[in-house]
């Protein structure tokens, strides 16, 4: 029996954050077959994806050409986790796992579907996944075109309740696993952002962006989402940072303890749930830009989701430590 269509996407935060790429329809095929996951599933079961879910229309021999590249080249792709674990002597280190993607690839010439089963060693980024992961509406991402208008859609998304995501020009880049393309950020803007922000605009993840620079050269974006009410024109790269932090990046006089970006939770409150103390907390914020607090607590808040024997207090202030108050 044909298991039944989801109708969101789940995906462990790794992956969302894996570097990868794709052709636009190895990139419709992925969607595809996420959506022919249930919560239930403990393996990977080999599914049938009709070729009107992926591809658009061709005749012929073409069609069939098309479809056996599609599964020669996904039968190539790895996916390329980095994340943070526990090491041997209790401090936390990088881990670099390259992990194929399929385990398996077929279509017969005449058929309408294709029969694809992912790499079951992927089942911890896809499967009975109980935190750190995030959701997507498969009808809002059947929308999308391009793959970098894919990729940008859930790094977004995994930001989508804290209003806003920063990320520097180069992690974006190997995220994307761009190597040598689009070197000049003038085309990067273009065929990446533009695209993208372009078909997003109809989707829950309309965005605009704001370019961070060092002298002439662009070294992060932050991205605003609209669905927290930050979406603003792109007038004034400074004007919300401007509203929060001094001149030097510090957070303006204004009730420190509660400073707020709008459709997010407060300074203090979002460092007490990491179990921090009121003279941890009061000494974070004094320090700390609103937004890299935020940012910092989310990836902590992931982190410990994945490493629960982690004390959080301990390993939550000796995070922010390692981060904003060098030796």
């Amino acid at each position: 029996m044909e298991k039944k269509i989801a109708k969101k996407a789940t995906q462990h935060n790794h992956l969302v954050n894996a570097k990868f790429d794709m052709s636009t329809y190895e990139m419709r095929l992925f969607i595809a077959m996420m959506s022919r996951l249930n919560k239930s599933d403990s393996e990977f079961s080999e599914c049938q994806i009709h070729l009107s879910d992926f591809m658009d229309k061709a005749t012929g021999g073409k069609t069939y050409q098309m479809i056996k590249d599609a599964c020669v080249s996904m039968s190539k792709k790895v996916i390329q986790i980095e994340s943070l674990v526990e090491g041997s002597n209790g401090n936390m280190r990088k881990q670099f796992v390259v992990l194929p993607l399929m385990a398996m690839a077929a279509y017969q010439e005449g058929e309408a579907t294709i029969t694809a089963q992912f790499n079951n060693k992927l089942k911890p980024y896809l499967l009975n996944l109980a935190g750190n992961f995030t959701q997507a509406e498969i009808k809002q991402l059947f929308r999308l075109k391009s793959f970098y208008s894919y990729r940008l859609y859930w790094l977004l998304k995994q930001y989508q309740t804290f209003g806003q995501r920063y990320i520097e020009i180069e992690e974006l880049r190997q995220i994307l696993n761009l190597k040598d393309k689009y070197d000049r950020f003038q085309d990067f803007k273009i065929k990446v952002l533009n695209v993208a922000k372009k078909e997003l605009k109809e989707s829950d993840m309309a965005f605009t962006f704001d370019l961070e620079k060092k002298g002439r050269r662009v070294v992060g974006i932050r991205f605003y989402f609209a669905t927290s009410g930050l979406l603003k024109q792109e007038t004034d790269s400074n004007s919300r940072q401007q509203q929060l932090f001094g001149e030097e990046g510090d957070i303006t006089n204004q009730s420190t303890a509660q400073v707020t970006i709008p459709g997010k939770l407060s300074l203090h409150t979002v460092l007490a749930e990491l179990k921090l103390s009121n003279l941890q907390i009061n000494r974070i914020i004094q320090r700390v830009p609103a937004d890299d607090i935020y940012k910092t607590a989310y990836d902590i808040g992931n982190t410990l989701r994945d490493n629960q024997n982690l004390n959080p207090a301990a390993f939550s202030f000796s995070e922010f430590q390692r981060r904003f108050f060098p030796k």
